[in-house]
């Protein structure tokens, strides 16, 4: 990279009056990620947050917004707010035209003296970033999103579904029609009463299996700051005064992503999601957004609604003999739990159906192999 490192590099907890900047550079990324914006990123961190920003003469022109912990003794970093809350598509942000002076500034930052593991989660898989990190790098892909083009018209969306999508599709809106359900937006303002029922669906359908709901506070939060900028959406079916399903939706630059859900587990509302996620796209085509992201996760139901996929990355780098020995340590752990991970997940599904009433009811779940993919992302 030259001598591009000569860029000043400065570091933060908080972007404070860099905040507006860095959230311009983030909707001109190539692909501009919620999980990216400054009012996620300050209120799902965890650990140390740590903004390293990249200036020249006092503007900013680019950064890595970074979180700090420790493992075995030697310092961690990680993507900001990675952990149970699993953001996707992270990445660098840069003025186009500065994205070589940025990385130089970057790199620089990352191999000066002193040990450090970097454990990258969820990166984009366009990223550049791998060219900064120090010594030999770890790329591994950890999950696919599917995503879909969208535009004005939700019937051209439909018709290229396939047919038996189409007619569930059908039967579950006449069905559920009949139950008397509609469709409702929670959209600025107060989200606080569509909050509520996000945590209470989502128990219901996962239980104590759900990651997510042990980061609930720190999302909520977030959501209602994103939501008072009309970047997070609640999409609820209710029958009356009770909700039947629902899904958080976060919408930038263009794009709406699926994020987290939450249903009635009963038979009598059977399909539901999969009427929501629809009438979302439908609503998204119509307020003209042109892409819909389903995030990470290859269960089943996502083909239907999707024809792409996107690659998500882990990357993996150490600076110095501490940071080298941290690493190592870290992946054989990973490679430990791999292989611990399928003899418990069989002996888990065992006692469920051990300890079910009815094993072999028709309740609507996944089955247990999608469930567990599922658990990557709740």
């Amino acid at each position: 990279m030259g001598d591009r490192s000569s860029l000043p590099v400065i570091v933060r907890a908080r972007l404070g009056s860099l905040a507006g900047p860095w959230d311009d550079l983030v909707e001109r990324l190539p692909l501009p990620s919620p999980f990216l914006r400054s009012w996620w990123l300050e209120l799902t961190a965890a650990g140390a947050p740590c903004f390293v920003l990249v200036v020249d003469e006092h503007e900013l022109v680019g950064g890595l917004a970074l979180q700090e912990g420790r493992w075995l003794g030697a310092p961690r970093l990680r993507m900001m707010g990675a952990g149970a809350l699993c953001p996707d598509h992270l990445d660098v942000v840069a003025l186009p035209g500065r994205e070589d002076d940025v990385l130089a500034a970057l790199a620089a930052w990352l191999r000066r003296p002193g040990s450090r593991m970097l454990d990258l989660e969820g990166v984009a898989a366009g990223s550049r970033l791998a060219t900064v990190l120090p010594g030999r790098v770890r790329r591994e892909v950890i999950a696919v999103a599917p995503w879909t083009p969208l535009d004005a018209d939700p019937d051209r969306w439909l018709r290229i579904r396939s047919r038996n999508f189409r007619a569930t599709l059908r039967k579950a809106a006449r069905r559920l029609g009949e139950e008397g359900v509609t469709h409702r937006v929670h959209r600025g303002g107060s989200v606080d009463a569509a909050l509520a029922t996000l945590r209470r669906l989502h128990h219901l359908q996962w239980g104590d299996q759900s990651n997510f709901l042990t980061a609930f506070d720190r999302f909520a939060a977030a959501s209602r700051a994103g939501a008072s900028r009309g970047e997070v959406v609640f999409h609820e079916l209710a029958a009356g005064e009770e909700v039947v399903a629902t899904v958080t939706c976060l919408e930038l630059a263009g794009r709406v992503s699926l994020y987290q859900s939450g249903r009635l587990p009963a038979r009598r509302w059977r399909n539901a999601a999969t009427l929501l996620l629809a009438k979302v796209v439908e609503d998204a085509c119509r307020r003209g957004l042109t892409e819909v992201d389903l995030l990470r996760g290859d269960e089943p139901y996502k083909a239907s609604f999707a024809s792409g996929a996107r690659e998500l990355l882990r990357l993996q780098a150490a600076h110095g003999a501490a940071g080298r020995l941290a690493l190592a340590a870290l992946v054989l752990a990973g490679h430990a739990r791999k292989l611990v991970r399928p003899p418990l997940r069989r002996a888990r599904a065992w006692q469920r159906r051990a300890s079910s009433p009815h094993p072999s009811h028709p309740n609507g779940q996944e089955t247990h192999a999608a469930a567990a993919r599922a658990r990557a992302r709740r």
